[in-house]
């Protein structure tokens, strides 16, 4: 059998809340609740399928690969967003890209042998996605363009996540 695993840093609990309350206004307001029914993240490795005989060998590639990124402070500031006409996306910026720019690095390099390599990295951390219409993404651009965001969380450990089916749970952890 299949199953979907990716790779993600995750905020402090504080900002978690905080960011939860902006995930609960798009689902509210814009009708867009899957990210609201997510847990924020900054994707490092984007979802990909391996089959299920092959788990126990991508715990132990991730647990075992050589990090040389020491835990790093990611700022975020303001907001972004994929304009994409299909799934467009709203995000909250991280202003310094370079610790999580080599921690994807690493960590993409390493996953070679699982024959799955990202080509792009953009890091954001997600806010409304996917169920987001493009109607809604223009009401909701037009205000969250110039909305202030500021905040910051130290990135000191990067998480594997395999999906049930319902939804993400953690699998394995690396320490920075």
């Amino acid at each position: 059998m299949m199953s979907l695993y990716f790779i993600a840093v995750e905020p402090h609990g504080e900002l978690i809340d905080k960011i939860r309350v902006i995930q609960k206004d798009f689902a509210d307001r814009f009708s867009s609740s899957k990210s609201y029914r997510n847990f924020p993240h900054i994707t490092i490795i984007p979802p990909f399928s391996l089959h299920e005989d092959e788990e126990t060998a991508l715990i132990s590639k991730f647990k075992n690969i050589s990090l040389t990124t020491k835990p790093f402070t990611v700022h975020l500031n303001g907001f972004g967003s994929f304009s994409n006409s299909k799934n467009p996306a709203i995000f909250i910026k991280p202003e310094n890209e370079s610790g999580l720019t080599t921690l994807f690095n690493e960590i993409n390099s390493a996953m070679k042998s699982f024959d799955y390599k990202v080509s792009k990295f953009r890091p954001h951390l997600t806010v409304a996605y996917r169920d987001l219409s493009p109607e809604n993404y223009q009401k909701s651009w037009q205000e969250y363009q110039s909305k202030t965001f500021r905040d910051r969380f130290e990135v000191n450990v990067v998480k594997m996540y395999k999906h049930d089916r319902k939804k993400w749970n953690e699998i394995a952890y690396k320490p920075l």
